[in-house]
């Protein structure tokens, strides 16, 4: 479990092998799909359906291993009290008493998560996922390098694997990319900018297309006029039930439909099981009449929910270290200078607010990745210009660090390319296939 000190307990890891089709193999790749928190076996399991999460030249020439993180799926997954997670307690709070409010949610949630989960909540940090990487190699593979393909938050996951142990890196492709070095105070402005930007792609493919449940409208001003309402009062989301997998919240406030439209902008075509912006699209419209149930948040209806290791994980990983409402003040208002329709409301923020009074310690906060990263053989790195969670800026900057590194630029929108199985996706085939890379600061289309 704590691999500074490992006679203190362990923690079972769980995967998933999905065998190459090609008896000539490659090898092993790893796969981490993102979250933090997604889970890794579940994507392997999925292409064995038909789901287009790998190319066929990687399903052909390597075995595909879906390593689900520590506290994630079938490695001891973090454990939370549900019927604390579903309180609702603004995050943007507008006095002292929502601010107490938010401090006393956050630290009954920590402790119920602490004590339901046990000591695995103060190891959870990427560093620990990236040395349990190591340790399932070289039990797979003792003399051989490590095959890696990581989207969004697996970037990081593959980063810190690189540092680490840059010898043992064989090829290595990075989709979404999640810069871990910035300040606190950048990392918030990055992403919101780039969230802001990608949510101002999507108005421009809505008042242009004919596939847009707003044609003939002003999607930006449908946007305003459906956060005005439900800050005035949540709108009604008759749909939502409030038990089964699917359970949701009755209702959605303005900062709810922020928060969850970033995850609708995901990708703009439907893929792989994930909507499209022709779905957004229909959320706003039904939201501007009164119904808001496609936009609205899920609820935890059981200990294991999903959305625990996210949280978890990122506590550990991401500064939080606001003390006061003055300096959530100062961030909520620095955001929404930057980006005045989305005000600041990420992921990154998300950690900066619910994980103070956290329980567990930040044991891997953001810093400059070390010297080490020169060791490491070319990596792929994959941006998409307009992505709403990881800019391209943090993309850029991550290249700086890893001068080895190769960065391909799609010219589009969405999070992450690997999935849409165009040009971009076809370049990691060959990278992770046949070792070729792009050259640098290539630009796809799709």
């Amino acid at each position: 479990m704590d691999h500074d000190h490992p006679n203190n307990g362990t923690v079972e890891l769980g995967m998933v092998r999905l065998s190459a089709a090609n008896s000539a193999r490659l090898g092993v790749l790893f796969y981490n799909p993102g979250g933090p928190g997604d889970i890794a076996s579940d994507y392997v399991l999925e292409a064995t359906r038909g789901l287009p999460n790998f190319g066929q030249p990687v399903l052909e020439n390597y075995d595909i291993i879906g390593f689900d993180p520590r506290g994630v799926g079938m490695s001891q997954p973090v454990r939370c009290n549900p019927d604390i997670y579903n309180e609702r307690v603004s995050s943007f709070p507008r006095s002292e008493a929502e601010f107490q409010s938010l401090l006393v949610h956050n630290k009954a949630l920590g402790k119920s998560c602490a004590e339901l989960t046990g000591q695995l909540i103060n190891h959870l940090d990427t560093v620990n996922v990236a040395k349990d990487m190591e340790i399932v190699r070289r039990a797979l593979n003792d003399e051989g390098e490590l095959s890696f393909l990581g989207r969004s938050y697996g970037s990081q996951v593959g980063l810190t694997y690189a540092e680490l142990f840059p010898e043992r890196v064989g090829r290595m492709a990075l989709d979404g990319m999640v810069d871990h070095t910035q300040s606190e105070t950048s990392t918030l402005h990055t992403e919101a900018t780039t969230y802001e930007a990608t949510l101002d792609q999507f108005f421009v493919w809505c008042n242009s297309t004919g596939n847009c449940a707003l044609r003939g409208q002003d999607a930006a001003a449908v946007y305003e006029s459906v956060i005005g309402s439900a800050e005035t009062h949540p709108i009604p989301a008759p749909a939502c039930n409030s038990t089964g997998d699917d359970a949701c919240r009755s209702d959605v406030t303005g900062e709810e439909v922020r928060s969850n439209i970033q995850t609708l902008l995901l990708f703009q075509n439907e893929t792989a099981g994930y909507t499209g912006w022709d779905f957004l699209a229909t959320a706003l419209g039904q939201a501007a009449a009164g119904n808001a149930t496609l936009l609205s948040s899920p609820l935890a209806t059981s200990d294991t929910f999903w959305a625990y290791p996210g949280l978890a994980i990122g506590c550990q990983d991401w500064l939080h270290t606001s003390t006061s409402l003055a300096d959530l003040t100062y961030k909520i208002s620095m955001a929404a200078a930057m980006a005045p329709h989305t005000r600041g409301s990420t992921q990154s923020y998300y950690y900066q607010t619910s994980c103070l009074g956290w329980p567990a310690p930040t044991t891997n906060p953001q810093r400059p990745f070390g010297q080490d990263t020169s060791r490491a053989p070319p990596i792929l790195f994959v941006n998409a210009l307009y992505d709403p969670a990881t800019s391209i800026v943090w993309a850029t900057e991550l290249q700086r660090q890893f001068r080895n590194s190769v960065l391909l630029t799609r010219s589009g929108s969405g999070h992450t390319s690997y999935q849409l199985r165009g040009e971009a996706a076809a370049a990691i085939d060959a990278f992770l296939v046949e070792g070729i890379l792009p050259q640098q600061a290539t630009f796809v289309n799709s």
